[in-house]
């Protein structure tokens, strides 16, 4: 891509492998794509990654674990507030936490929200009443979640460029390992030790996690790069972001809607109760896969066009073998959760990497946290949404709800496309 003369947008070449000019502060952007720093920075925002945005993913188990204890009196929907007000000061308060990264550097932030969302983990050991819940895991984890997140994705557009997909997948495979380990750890933890000791046992090992994570993690870009705006509205007059955001929004929303109630379904399905924690880990193994495997092809063939094929795939599976099939065998219910898994795995790690190609490197912090503002919003309301209806009607029926908000976001990233390519739509062009 070559950036344009009369506006701060990016034209489409047929070939997206040109590295981008020099910014404006004068700083050569020759990107290392690789090297022993590059490299152990992105080791070190993986680490980073798994106690963090993988207790997260994994959070559908701590979920039905409350709502079946120390909450038992308390509703799905009204449980469910809790997990979604922690992903949703995540997403959102990257909009803040963008500029200060572009601002200072990653050091001091990561220091900072590691220190507090390890504090989290300790005082959500000692909970036992909603609002202590709605404190130490919803607000103080959901701010310490949103520096370590987006500083980890955000630092590595310090380094790669050709290459960012497949950093930024290998990154949140991080993530997906978080994910995939931490329901089997609460499952042994909660039945040896209890709700208390198994939490701080967390806590322990998101402190090593951390401690590493911040020693390997380094800047490349001088600070002080950043511009005025937190949120800058100016970028939604271009059609391909706003189409984008929209996507993001219906990922968002199904992602964190099935990683948070997916335990609570297979309750409410009658299957096997290990089949709970079980799911979890197939989904988030899938998952690392699916975050690592298509940033591979998508530095190779496009990142929209990866991102799209994916979202039809995943769109399919989910409503010709999930609804139907999904609640009768176990056999069934891993198959479609380790395709959907794969699935949005993808869409997790590719999304961000398309939005940083509709800005300037310099500006990637403030754009992403401007997207997932946006995105923010459909986690909040995803949990007490579907949690409502699987209480209130069927286990198929949210299956079924999920998958038309996918199609939303199929439709989105189609336009989104297609905008991209100046209203021009071409099959095999690489973007």
């Amino acid at each position: 891509m070559r950036r344009s003369t009369r506006s701060s947008t990016y034209e489409l070449s047929e070939v997206d492998t040109a590295v981008p000019e020099s910014t404006d502060v004068g700083v050569s952007l020759a990107f290392p794509e690789g090297g022993r720093e590059a490299w152990t920075c992105l080791l070190g925002s993986a680490l980073l990654m798994f106690p963090s945005f993988g207790f997260q993913t994994a959070v559908g188990s701590v979920q039905d674990y409350i709502s079946t204890h120390q909450l038992a009196a308390y509703s799905v929907r009204d449980v469910g507030w809790i997990t979604a007000v922690l992903v949703f000061l995540t997403l959102f308060l990257g909009v803040q936490v963008g500029p200060l990264f572009d601002r200072y550097g990653p050091r001091m932030l990561l220091i900072c929200g590691s220190l507090t969302s390890v504090t989290s983990y300790l005082l959500l050991a000692e909970c036992t009443e909603y609002w202590h819940f709605m404190l130490c895991l919803s607000v103080l984890g959901g701010i310490s979640s949103a520096v370590i997140t987006t500083v980890s994705i955000a630092v590595l557009s310090h380094w790669f460029y050709r290459r960012r997909a497949l950093a930024s997948g290998i990154c949140m495979s991080g993530s997906s390992a978080g994910g995939a380990i931490i329901p089997l750890l609460l499952r042994t933890l909660f039945q040896r030790y209890g709700w208390t000791w198994g939490i701080r046992i967390i806590a322990f090992i998101a402190l090593g996690c951390y401690s590493a994570g911040i020693f390997l993690v380094k800047g490349r870009l001088p600070a002080g790069t950043v511009s005025k705006a937190m949120i800058d509205f100016r970028a939604f007059r271009e059609p391909r972001l706003c189409f984008l955001a929209v996507a993001v929004f219906a990922f968002e929303f199904i992602i964190f809607g099935c990683a948070a109630l997916l335990p609570t379904y297979v309750r409410y399905t009658g299957l096997d109760l290990n089949v709970q924690f079980y799911s979890l880990t197939v989904l988030n193994s899938m998952s690392l896969m699916g975050r690592v495997l298509p940033g591979f092809a998508a530095d190779q063939v496009g990142r929209f066009n990866i991102l799209l094929f994916l979202a039809l795939i995943t769109l399919l599976v989910m409503s010709a073998v999930w609804i139907p099939f999904g609640s009768r065998d176990e056999a069934t219910l891993y198959a479609v959760v380790a395709i959907f898994g794969f699935g949005s795995g993808g869409w997790v790690s590719l999304a961000p990497v398309c939005a940083g190609q509709l800005c300037r490197t310099e500006e990637y912090g403030r754009f992403y946290g401007t997207i997932y503002s946006v995105a923010a919003f459909g986690v909040l309301l995803t949990v007490p949404i579907g949690g409502e209806l699987l209480q209130s009607t069927t286990p198929q029926t949210l299956v079924g709800f999920y998958s038309a908000v996918l199609l939303v976001g199929l439709i989105s990233v189609a336009l989104s496309r297609w905008a991209l390519l100046d209203w021009r739509w071409k099959w095999k062009v690489k973007v």
